[in-house]
Parts: C-alpha cells; sequence; structure tokens
C-alpha cells in the first residue's frame, strides 16, 4: 500500500471517509448492527458539557433513541472533514456535523444541533473503527445514561 508523506494512502483516507458515511447512514436508518460495528467495544465518546460516555451499548442507544424520537426523520450531514495521521494504522478524523429532523412536510426541517468531531480511528482486524468521539456541539445539552436528552 503506498502511503502519502503523512502516513496515510489516499486508500485509507476514503475508507476512514466511507466509515463516517456510513456510521451516519445506519443510524439515521436505522441499521444499528451495522453502526455497532462501526466502533470498538470499548468506545469513549466525550461530548463537551455533557459528559463522557463509553461502551458500543451507549453510541447504539443513543442512535435508536434519536431514531424512535424522532419517527425514523434525524439525519447527519457531516462537512470539511479532513484527517490526521495519528500514528501507525490510526489517524483522527476533523469536521463539522449539521444533525437536523427532517420532518414530514415541506418546511418542517429543523436544526437540532451543529458542532465540531474529531474522531480517532484505527485499523485493525475488522478494519477501520472509531475509539475515541470528541465533541464540540455550538449548543450545550445533557444527555442521560442512554444516549437520550
Amino acid at each position: 500500500m503506498s502511503h502519502d508523506v503523512e502516513g496515510l494512502s489516499a486508500a485509507d483516507r476514503l475508507d476512514i471517509a466511507e466509515l463516517l458515511a456510513k456510521r451516519y447512514y445506519y443510524a439515521d436508518h436505522g441499521d444499528f448492527d451495522a453502526l455497532a460495528r462501526c466502533y470498538t467495544d470499548d468506545i469513549v465518546f466525550d461530548i463537551a458539557g455533557a459528559g463522557t460516555f463509553t461502551r458500543v451499548d451507549w453510541q447504539v442507544d443513543h442512535a435508536k433513541n434519536s431514531y424512535e424520537s424522532t419517527g425514523g426523520k434525524n439525519r447527519h450531514v457531516i462537512t470539511n472533514l479532513w484527517v490526521e495521521p495519528a500514528g501507525s494504522d490510526a489517524a483522527v478524523a476533523r469536521y463539522l456535523l449539521l444533525n437536523f429532523v427532517a420532518g414530514t412536510k415541506v418546511g418542517d426541517p429543523k436544526f437540532r444541533t451543529t458542532g465540531r468531531f474529531a474522531d480517532h480511528v484505527r485499523r485493525g482486524s475488522a478494519g477501520w473503527q472509531i475509539t475515541r468521539r470528541e465533541f464540540a456541539p455550538d449548543q450545550p445539552f445533557k444527555f442521560d445514561e442512554k444516549g437520550g436528552r
């Protein structure tokens, strides 16, 4: 595999970008088994002002909660993605998140939150997976231990 001067190949960068796209697609469309495979079991999620949440079960519970509370209309858009190498077979994917509820008719969509993400990823036997997430939301909020607001 050919690596660029920063230690990641173009294929690595594409795989990481697709991992993030799949993560949000699976959450937004209710494929929670596939969503769980995007993470390592010991994933840590740090949300500035809201707390630190651990394990893949919390990620899945949060996605289920969002899916159910919006009638399956939760949507995520990520933009301004760049990937920084972070050692051998590791990287940090930084991006902006726009999270909105699509609603059921024209004029219904509304933003839930926006903010900056840093997803730490590692390549292992299951391919690239997210090991740690850091989110700095533009609007402060709190979660319960199951991922609900």
